[in-house]
């Protein structure tokens, strides 16, 4: 395939030393010479770029099995010790922006960033004048149309017929015109035509390298962000199990006499193990919340918090939600677990306004098992009326999927909030307007994108256009998941002004909270 694309670029060029050789005027010769110029342009930093690239990918792909083939338990730090890993300037300085970013993920313990955020068609596709060189095939034939009016207006203004003489010689400048019309309009139309297969050839080959590369690279050094992740709470799940088989059993508080049994003929080993776990620190007060700053992006003050749960087990710590929240849902126990913590979040804000705290909106997280399971909109209302709470202090996030899979009940649950105070937002928006307006109905305040799916620079003008878009249709959009500098930058450039994310603050315990909010009110 390489071989076939040097002989294109070598026939095109060739093409255009023919062409201008047998041009038949000055004014053919001059437009074909420019047109003959801007292909070389093009070649020279369009074309033979994506060919580097495609040795890069090659080379790369070598060294990750050279890698592979290294006696080590990680790959990642063979290869982190290869110079010039892809042997070509661009891609390298790309690789070690990711080595930095991943080293330092590693050290505070982050999931690692994804390849694709530093190496992708777009970013190689500036770097190598994408959408400048997409032009020059209009650009050629733009030029043979240019000499096909040429041509046309020298053959027109010689034509004269004062005389027979005169006659005849203003057929043969017609005639020369036209020529010169007909020959730069086709050569305009020929090296268009064969520049665009070149560049299209050479574009395709290297995305289809990139593509075997990101591939091969996700497979054997560093998975994608969603695989770490599931890998993540896989190994955190057997991990808690694990520690909860080897304690004493006796004083456990089984299922049967905590108020609610898994469903008969249980089958799965983690419910077994972690239902009476469960159930035991509902009754022992275990399970709280922890609450996670939303900022003012432009001067980072607190302007809300998120309310999350937290299981801080007897013996084991702190449990993550991914440990627990699948065994709640798959039995309808969520619902109970939700009405604690939102009872909780209740009082904790009634406890601020009595103790002359400045109180912040709170944010609530309903699922679609809460809206069908309960009348969670008159829940809200009694609990504003026994905490004698303003429901400006609640902010009411409902899940996107809830939205698509039982809209009904869900559309009647935002109205009653609405109408009660409440600002309702859709969580966990992914920026697909056309599915969320097929809601038909929908009046939500407010889109919580997740910002996850919207990772490396490459992404701006994504980012750009879904603000574009919510502002036309009259949405404010918050984010959740900021976690880098990079992403700040974007976000203020769109126009956001709120967001939350681990760049921002980690979760903290009501108490942190409180005395972070006490801090910032006397500065």
């Amino acid at each position: 395939m390489r071989r076939l694309i040097y002989s294109m670029i070598v026939f095109i060029l060739i093409g255009g030393i023919v062409l201008t050789a047998y041009a038949p005027d000055e004014v053919s010769t001059v437009l074909i010479v420019l047109m003959e110029t801007i292909v070389f342009i093009g070649v020279v930093f369009g074309i033979l770029p994506l060919i580097q690239y495609y040795h890069g990918f090659e080379r790369g792909l070598d060294n990750i099995e050279r890698a592979m083939e290294v006696q080590t338990s990680s790959t990642w730090s063979v290869m982190g010790q290869i110079e010039d890993f892809f042997n070509q300037r661009t891609m390298d300085s790309l690789f070690q922006s990711y080595r930095e970013k991943v080293q330092s993920q590693r050290e505070s313990g982050q999931m690692l960033a994804d390849i694709e955020d530093y190496i992708n068609d777009d970013i190689l596709g500036i770097h190598s004048w994408r959408n400048v060189v997409m032009q020059i095939p209009g650009t050629l034939t733009g030029l043979g149309i240019l000499g096909t009016f040429i041509g046309l207006i020298i053959g027109i203004q010689g034509i004269g017929f004062s005389s027979v003489n005169a006659a005849l010689s203003s057929v043969q400048t017609l005639l020369s015109g036209i020529q010169v019309a007909f020959y730069s309009s086709i050569a305009g139309v020929i090296l268009s035509l064969l520049f665009n297969i070149i560049y299209r050839i050479a574009w395709n080959v290297m995305s289809r390298n990139l593509g075997l590369f990101i591939e091969e690279f996700h497979k054997n050094v560093i998975p994608p962000v969603e695989e770490q992740l599931r890998y993540r709470e896989r190994k955190e799940i057997k991990q808690i199990t694990d520690l909860l088989e080897r304690l004493p059993r006796g004083g456990a508080f089984s299922v049967s006499n905590g108020g609610g049994s898994p469903a008969q003929g249980q089958s799965s080993s983690n419910e077994q193990i972690l239902m009476p776990q469960i159930l035991q620190g509902l009754k022992d007060g275990e399970f709280v919340f922890y609450l996670q700053p939303r900022f003012d992006l432009n001067n980072r003050k607190v302007v809300g918090a998120e309310a999350l749960v937290r299981w801080n087990h007897g013996k084991l710590g702190t449990v993550s939600p991914a440990v627990f929240i699948p065994v709640l849902e798959s039995n309808g126990y969520i619902t109970k677990l939700d009405q604690y913590i939102w009872e909780q979040v209740c009082a904790t804000i009634r406890r601020w306004i009595d103790s002359g705290l400045r109180p912040v909106p709170v944010t609530i997280n309903v699922t679609k098992t809460d809206i069908m399971a309960m009348d969670t909109a008159q829940f809200f209302i009694d609990m504003l009326k026994k905490y004698r709470l303003p429901p400006r202090q609640l902010d009411i996030d409902i899940a996107e999927n809830a939205y698509m899979q039982s809209s009904a009940a869900v559309l009647e649950t935002e109205m009653k909030l609405r109408q009660n105070g409440f600002r309702v937002a859709v969580d966990g928006f992914d920026g697909n307007f056309v599915a969320l307006m097929s809601v038909d109905g929908l009046q939500a305040d407010m889109l919580k994108l997740d910002l996850r799916r919207f990772a490396g620079n490459q992404n701006q003008a994504a980012l750009n256009g879904l603000f574009e878009q919510a502002r036309k249709l009259q949405f404010n959009v918050t984010v959740e998941g900021i976690e880098s500098m990079e992403q700040m930058s974007m976000l203020r450039k769109c126009g956001c002004s709120e967001g939350q994310g681990f760049y921002l603050s980690k979760p903290m315990s009501v108490q942190e909270f409180e005395t972070m909010t006490s801090e910032e009110g006397n500065k």
